[in-house]
């Protein structure tokens, strides 16, 4: 915990930082103490709610802590806690991923408690501790999604402001305000080179020349840079010199995001264009090819 508090302190920057990421640690250590005590209902349910001679009840809750640990281990490291939390058709990746972590720790637990020992198999401790694990796990995906929505409506998130009034910084402006979860308060645009007259999605506050002067009249902690490239240099040594949290769109070098890849060359990163030139069934079965060659070999 000494160590969390001191990466809360020095490592995040203000406003998104400890509000969003304390309430994620919450819901880590709520999730690890329930569904440990789902494993022991699930014990009792099966039992008739005494302590059987044939299930060892003290060796099972050892196991069954362990196996909440392999559990809810399983989900972080698949970044099911991530922040933000996957919105829109991906967030029901959060369930698949919930049962597969449950599987896989009835089956650590089943293979530790029952097997090693000779003790009377029941396959219905197990069934029941994944329904029941799985239950809350939904239930609390569900619960703390409401509470991080919440938290960006009462302004807990990085006050950003966005450099560039064009199509794309449009998009991007409207896709933040429409997401629940996106920690961005977006207070206002910089239009590099003043050419544009009115920008639907937030205010205008000026051109490049007063990025400053904004940045600490409206205590800016993010800047997201969607033109203006020949500037990047500069608007980053801002961002470096005032702690203020810097991100920019693929498409500010002309490459379009659904198209652009992270990949590692001799160990260093280096970003992959994807050209795809499918529609239609074809597209979508080409997809379903491309992500699992992805995901298998990370290959494009």
């Amino acid at each position: 915990m000494c160590c969390l508090t001191v990466i809360l302190k020095y490592k995040v920057r203000p406003v998104m930082s400890k509000n969003w990421i304390w309430l994620r640690v919450t819901h880590i250590l709520l999730d690890v103490f329930l569904v440990w005590a789902m494993f022991l209902l699930a014990y009792f349910v099966r039992v008739n709610w005494i302590f059987s001679t044939d299930f060892p009840f003290d060796l099972f809750a050892i196991l069954a802590a362990a196996a909440t640990v392999v559990w809810i281990g399983f989900l972080a490291f698949v970044k099911a806690y991530r922040l933000p939390p996957r919105s829109g058709v991906r967030a029901g990746y959060d369930i698949v991923l919930i049962f597969v972590g449950g599987v896989i720790a009835v089956g650590f637990l089943i293979v530790s408690y029952f097997f090693p020992r000779e003790i009377l198999f029941s396959r219905l401790i197990g069934v029941y501790a994944l329904l029941f694990g799985a239950m809350w796990l939904i239930i609390s995906q569900k619960i703390f999604r409401v509470l991080l929505g919440k938290a960006k409506k009462s302004g807990k998130g990085y006050k950003t402001l966005i450099v560039g009034a064009n199509r794309v910084s449009e998009q991007f402006v409207a896709r933040v305000k429409a997401d629940s979860f996106a920690p961005f308060q977006i207070v206002g645009v910089i239009d590099p080179y003043g050419l544009a007259k009115v920008f639907e999605e937030a205010p205008l506050l000026g051109k490049l020349d007063q990025l400053e002067k904004v940045c600490e009249k409206e205590n800016i902690t993010a800047i997201v840079q969607c033109d203006a490239f020949e500037h990047t240099l500069s608007i980053v040594s801002l961002c470096e010199e005032h702690d203020i949290k810097f991100q920019f769109l693929p498409s500010l070098r002309g490459v379009f995001e659904e198209n652009l890849r992270l990949r590692e060359i001799a160990g260093i990163r280096v970003g992959s264009l994807v050209q795809r030139n499918y529609s239609g069934i074809k597209k979508t079965k080409f997809r379903f090819i491309d992500w699992l060659l992805r995901q298998v070999l990370d290959v494009d």
